[in-house]
């Protein structure tokens, strides 16, 4: 029995449950004026599926940290704030001889707030991995 030709100027959008030949039968795919054959329900074994496999998954982090990046990401984002900037840069003008002020008192509450602040995100993070 003939196999029946496939007209690949026609878009064949699905083709269910039977294992193909994919070399043979689509090897004018991918040419200019030819058209896309997807394929569903195939065999694991088949050429498509290792394909498939090279993919990244389409999964969703909603968390704002990983464990490597926490500590970093959270500093620049305390530091962006202008508030705790300003403070930085009062704490390291401290250590010069101009400051009426001890270094200690301009840089242990601005330590406070930013670890502060830095725990509750932590925790607010840990919390919106666990939803």
């Amino acid at each position: 029995m003939k196999m029946k030709k496939i007209h690949f100027s026609k878009i064949y959008s699905f083709k269910f449950g039977k294992k193909t030949k994919f070399r043979r039968e689509h090897s004018q795919i991918g040419r200019q004026g030819y058209s896309r054959v997807v394929l569903c329900n195939e065999l694991q074994d088949s050429f498509e599926s290792d394909l498939i496999r090279n993919y990244a998954d389409n999964s969703v982090r909603s968390t704002k940290y990983t464990v490597a990046s926490f500590f970093p990401k959270s500093l620049f984002e305390q530091f962006r704030r202008i508030a705790n900037f300003y403070f930085l840069v009062v704490g390291i003008l401290a250590f010069t001889k101009l400051a009426p002020y001890t270094a200690v008192s301009a840089i242990l509450p601005l330590c406070i707030i930013v670890g502060a602040t830095m725990v509750k995100e932590g925790i607010e993070d840990l919390r919106r991995k666990k939803q």
